[in-house]
């Protein structure tokens, strides 16, 4: 009798003739079913587990169903409060916050501060040339 593998990446039996035996270093053999499960296991290093078209997926997914199930079941129901309406808080006014001073505003402030702006400079300076060159 020939002896039927299942592959120990997907889990779907392996026929008799078909598919592959991958053996490591250390002597364990992995039986795999077609190419895409020798790509999966060896060369990309998936876990089937984490691969919805394996049946190792599929069976992890009933075994959590199933555990939901049964804690459903274990918690008993509590009673429902009736609902309350939140206090709400009277509307006030909101502080206005502070404004950060950036660049652009400090040396608005600057020039505001001054007591020349530059045109009056400038006008001031073509006088005082004018002035000595008539003298």
């Amino acid at each position: 009798m020939v002896k039927k593998y299942s592959c120990t990446f997907c889990g779907t039996d392996v026929e008799p003739g078909t598919g592959s035996i991958y053996v490591k270093n250390d002597g364990s053999l992995f039986y795999l079913c077609s190419s895409k499960c020798r790509r999966n296991q060896t060369i990309l290093k998936r876990t089937a587990r984490r691969l919805k078209w394996t049946e190792v997926y599929e069976e992890r997914l009933r075994r959590r169903a199933q555990a939901a199930k049964r804690t459903k079941k274990a918690k008993p129901k509590a009673k429902a409060k009736p609902k309350t309406t939140p206090k709400t808080k009277p509307k006030t006014k909101p502080k206005a916050k502070a404004k950060k001073e950036t660049k652009s505003t400090a040396k608005k402030k600057k020039a505001e501060a001054s007591p020349k702006s530059k045109t009056k400079e400038k006008s001031e300076k073509s006088d005082s040339k004018s002035k000595s060159k008539k003298e």
